[in-house]
C-alpha cells in the first residue's frame, strides 16, 4: 500500500490543458485520490477570481492555495481558511522605493480582492501593457497616484527573460525590505518575460501546503508535488515526491523527477507511480 496522503498540483502548464479544463483521464484520478483518502490540493499563482474561472466547486479538490500561498480555501465550503497581505505603511515603503528606482510595476489589492489592481509606469513596457490590457477585463485596474494610501497581497515587476537583473534587484529588495519574500515566475502572458512576484515574508506555495499538513495532520514524508515553473520551487522542494512535467524548464528537470508533458497527462502518470496497484 502507498503512504501517500496528499497530492499537491500546479494548474497552469501543468494539471490545465490549453483552454483552462481538466482532462478526462486528471479528472478520474482526481476522483480516485478522493476515493482513497488523500487529500487533493492546487497550488497556483492565480488569484480567486482566476482559479473560479478554471475551476467549480465541483471540481475534485480538497483545497485551493490560491496567488502563490498568499490565500487558501477550503474548496468544498468555500470557506477562505488564510488571508495574507502587506499592512499600508509597508505597501506605501515598497511603492516609493520601486518609484524611486525606476521600475514599473503593478499592486494587487488585498486577498481575496487582489483581483483589482493598481500599476505605476515609468517607461514604456509591452509586457506591461499585455499585463494590464488582459486584467483590467477581471477587476477594478487604476493608476497608482503617488501620496495616496494603499493595501496589498502582492507587487509584480516585469523582466525581459533576457536580462540578468532579476537576481540583482532581488538582492537589493531583500535587502531594503526584509518583511518580503520574491518569487520569479515566467509570464503567462509571454514566455519571453519573467515577472518579479514580492509578498509578504513566508508567502510560498510550499508554506500553505505546510499549513494544510498541519491543518491535516500530513507529514511531509507523505506528499507528493508536481509542477512546471520557477514559481513551483519552494513547493517541489517540500513534497516528499516531487515531479515536473517534460515541459518544465531544463534546469527544473534536472532537480526533480520528470513526468510526461500536462497534455499528455503528465499529472496522472506520475501520481499512478505511487498508487496502490
Amino acid at each position: 500500500m502507498s503512504d501517500l496522503k496528499m497530492v499537491v498540483t500546479d494548474l497552469d502548464g501543468t494539471l490545465l490543458q490549453n483552454d483552462h479544463s481538466i482532462s478526462e483521464e486528471d479528472l478520474e484520478t482526481l476522483n480516485l485520490l478522493g476515493d482513497l483518502g488523500i487529500c487533493r490540493v492546487a497550488a497556483t499563482g492565480r488569484n480567486l477570481f482566476k482559479v473560479r474561472l478554471a475551476l467549480t466547486p465541483a471540481d475534485p479538490f480538497d483545497y485551493v492555495i490560491c496567488s502563490s500561498g498568499a490565500g487558501i480555501v477550503d474548496w468544498r465550503t468555500q470557506e477562505i481558511i488564510r488571508a495574507i497581505n502587506f499592512n499600508e505603511e509597508l505597501t506605501d515603503q515598497i511603492i516609493e522605493y520601486l518609484i524611486h528606482q525606476g521600475f514599473n510595476f503593478k499592486v494587487s489589492d488585498c486577498f481575496p480582492d487582489n483581483h483589482n489592481f493598481f500599476w505605476w509606469e515609468t517607461y514604456k513596457c509591452p509586457e506591461l501593457d499585455r499585463y494590464v490590457e488582459v486584467h483590467t477585463k477581471m477587476g477594478k485596474a487604476e493608476a497608482i497616484v503617488r501620496g495616496q494610501k494603499y493595501r496589498s497581497s502582492q507587487l509584480l515587476l516585469f523582466f525581459p527573460k533576457t536580462s540578468s537583473d532579476f537576481e540583482a534587484v532581488k538582492l537589493k529588495l531583500l535587502a531594503q525590505f526584509p518583511e518580503i519574500s520574491i518569487i520569479r515566475t515566467t509570464s503567462p502572458l509571454n514566455d519571453d518575460w519573467i515577472w518579479m512576484e514580492i509578498f509578504p515574508k513566508g508567502i510560498s506555495k510550499a508554506h500553505g501546503i505546510e499549513e494544510i499538513c498541519r491543518l491535516k495532520g500530513i507529514h511531509r514524508s507523505e506528499t507528493l508535488g508536481i509542477g512546471n515553473d520557477f514559481n513551483d520551487l519552494e513547493m517541489l522542494d517540500f513534497t516528499h515526491l516531487s515531479y515536473v512535467v517534460h515541459n518544465a524548464p531544463e534546469e527544473l528537470k534536472r532537480q526533480f523527477m520528470i513526468s510526461l508533458p500536462y497534455h499528455e497527462n503528465g499529472f496522472s502518470h506520475a501520481v499512478k507511480q505511487h498508487l496502490p496497484k
